[in-house]
């Protein structure tokens, strides 16, 4: 019987290999079903796009956190002469996207809450041994994410549940389904140039969706963040770069830049292998087996939570110490702390551009063995490369010219870089005790140079350096008069109204170090940008909509005190009506029981038979008063009875003897009575 397999599936390389291989079909096949289902699920509601602002993205990293030396950001501020790109002036932006968890939390350089989380993956391999055998050879344990000079340490990465947390899931995928956001995505669509008025003045752009030319127009900023290969290339097919280039092209200028000049990268070395006695590296076919996957699937723990790269560290070369730069690194080493197994060659000349026979020659002793790789890397080149285009066809990639290690300096530093690499191995007591030593073989096309010679080394770097994917400076910002500036240091391009870079194209020189951390920085820069520059708007904005709130607030107040003016008046009116109607009840009683209000008296002597005179009415009026008032009752205190008590009132004070007297008086008296303008 055949003993029982530790992986419950019995998955062998082999069958890895060949789970792997169907994992490539099948995204493949997944990719093209994302295509259809956005081109089918967009369909019925696409009424053409009008946007405040426009941003063309990309998504591509290591998965290592390394924000750079704090020299690099203050040597922005020297070279564009704004202090605001300083080290100390960008700690904000790099908390900001922050969630921080380790061994170096620190409020002055950390940050807590944000979006993306800072941590120590649950494997770090042999990451701890790498960084005890560099203090050795005096460099320190050392925050490479703070405040540093020379040092080494464990590589934190930006994770979720143990895997990858990048940009696109921390802000681009989080927005899209937050309505309050408001912000649209266009999966599967490139940017074919921007659009730009004959103000000069960026007002959308052309881009292709599905294989159909789409317009997005922009009320307030078109916004590039194409990256420092893209970014460039867009500009210039609309009509922003070096004049010249773009005449031979037939492209019209509209602002004569050096779009696409300072190209810098970090050439790398992958120095290796090295071997050890002991299975303390990653390998492939030993470490991918079903449990583990499982483990990392469902649960983001174990041994695949790494991406190989498990630490590193950063020094000052012979050339900065003389320069009196010894704070300032240009050396960075990462250490790959993965076995060389069966396909390696194959996966890492398709990634890198490398010849695979010559990997598979120089890798051949190595495969199964328990190895790993150091990568060296130039932290500071003076090389500085070009980006071009090939034609006007928005779909032809960009000629792109890096000029690695086009000088004697840039070679000599990297050939130390290698031998220092190779004294952390050998030169250690740590890695002594596993038996750490760089193999004996010497690399093709470099056999009949002494081995470990600095012409050999020299020789390993030319033949075995490739790009660390750390491009920048393309549209580099700078002094608007600066013959190197493409955008100033708003990063908005010079000479064009509404148009802005945000990306790694507009670092003005490479950081010492991994480019996805000060490339985030650069984009809340950017956002805080943009959002300074519109705050005058959107305050008064708010100032229109506080007005309105308060006279919409007045309105309604207005409307409640008429409201409770009108009912109290009516309250008030009832109760006077109410209190009246008392009182002359209550009089009406009282006269009742009282009998008539004045003493019968005789009648009076008729009077003389005359022709009516005029002011008699003014005579009867102050008679009938008289007489009122002789009984201490007033005119006004009569109105306030009613009809029949004023009228036995009357009778009782006249009496009908004589007839023309009567109706004269009972004429007066109720002109004196009713008349209420005369007694006024």
């Amino acid at each position: 019987m055949r003993p029982i397999s530790p992986d419950p599936l019995v998955w062998t390389p082999a069958i890895v290999a060949g789970v792997l291989a169907s994992i490539s079909i099948y995204l493949n096949r997944w990719g093209a079903y994302m295509k259809f289902t956005d081109r089918v699920g967009t369909y019925w509601d696409y009424n053409g796009d009008q946007y405040d602002f426009i941003v063309g993205t990309s998504n591509l990293n290591f998965l290592i956190q390394s924000r750079g030396n704090p020299k690099d950001f203050d040597n922005w501020a020297n070279i564009t002469g704004d202090p605001s790109w300083s080290y100390e002036n960008l700690l904000p932006y790099f908390r900001k996207t922050e969630d921080f968890h380790g061994i170096w939390e620190n409020a002055r350089t950390h940050g807590k809450g944000g979006p993306v989380r800072i941590s120590l993956p649950e494997y770090t391999g042999m990451g701890d041994l790498y960084v005890k055998a560099a203090g050795e050879l005096g460099y320190p344990r050392q925050d490479l994410n703070g405040y540093y000079t020379e040092g080494f340490d464990t590589i934190y990465y930006p994770l979720k549940d143990g895997k990858r947390f990048g940009v696109y899931g921390a802000f681009i995928e989080e927005a899209t389904v937050n309505l309050e956001k408001r912000i649209t995505t266009r999966q599967f669509a490139q940017v074919k140039r921007i659009l730009i008025d004959a103000d000069k003045r960026a007002y959308g752009v052309e881009y292709d969706w599905h294989g159909k030319t789409e317009v997005a127009y922009a009320a307030k900023e078109v916004i590039i963040s194409a990256g420092a290969m893209i970014s460039p290339q867009l500009l210039m097919l609309s009509g922003i770069g070096p004049k010249n280039h773009l005449e031979e092209l037939g492209i019209q200028v509209l602002s004569d830049l050096p779009v696409g000049n300072n190209l810098q990268d970090h050439i790398s070395a992958y120095l290796g292998p090295f071997f050890v006695n002991k299975p303390i590296a990653f390998s492939i076919e030993r470490d991918i087996t079903s449990v583990n996957i499982a483990n990392f699937v469902v649960q983001g723990r174990g041994i695949l939570t790494t991406s190989g790269t498990q630490a590193m560290g950063f020094f000052a070369s012979k050339v900065a110490k003389a320069r009196g730069q010894t704070d300032w690194p240009d050396i960075q080493i990462i250490l790959a702390g993965v076995s060389i197994g069966k396909n390696f060659a194959a996966d890492f000349a398709r990634g890198f551009g490398v010849r695979k026979r010559t990997l598979e020659r120089y890798w051949a002793h190595a495969v199964g063995k328990d190895s790993f790789l150091q990568i060296v890397s130039l932290g500071r080149p003076n090389a500085k490369g070009t980006i071009r285009l090939q034609n006007t066809d928005y779909q032809t990639q960009p000629l792109i010219d890096p000029n690695y290690l086009d000088n004697q300096e840039d070679l000599d530093i990297l050939v130390e870089g290698i031998k220092k690499a190779v004294d952390i191995v050998e030169k250690t007591r740590t890695f002594g005790k596993v038996k750490g030593h760089f193999t004996e073989i010497p690399f093709p096309g470099c056999e009949n140079i002494p081995f470990r010679s600095d012409k050999y080394w020299e020789c390993y770097a030319t033949r075995f350096s490739v790009t660390l994917h750390h491009i920048v400076g393309s549209c580099s910002m700078g002094r608007n008069d600066s013959k190197d500036a493409v955008v100033d240091t708003q990063l908005r391009v010079i000479g064009i109204d509404g148009l802005r870079v945000i990306d790694a194209s507009v670092m003005p020189s490479v950081i010492v170090g991994n480019t996805n951390a000060p490339t985030i920085m650069v984009g809340e820069k950017g956002a805080d940008m943009i959002l300074q520059t519109y705050e005058a708007e959107r305050l008064e904005l708010i100032r229109l909509a506080e007005e309105q709130r308060i006279q919409r607030e007045k309105e309604a107040a207005a409307i409640a005190a008429q409201q409770a003016a009108a009912q109290q008046a009516a309250a008030q009116q009832a109760a006077a009506q109410q209190a009246a109607a008392q009182q002359a009840a209550a009089q009406q009683a009282a006269a009742a029981a009282q009998g008539p209000i004045f003493p019968a008296r005789p009648p009076p002597p008729p009077p003389p038979q005359e022709e009516t005179d005029p002011d008699d009415y003014d005579y009867d009026q102050k008679r009938i008063r008289t007489d009122l008032e002789s009984h201490n009752i007033k005119v006004e205190d009569v109105r306030k009875l009613n009809v029949s008590m004023q009228e036995e009132l009357f009778l009782r004070s006249y009496h009908k003897s004589n007839k023309e007297f009567f109706e004269k008086m009972e004429k007066n008296f109720t002109r004196l009575v009713v008349d209420e303008d005369e007694d006024e």
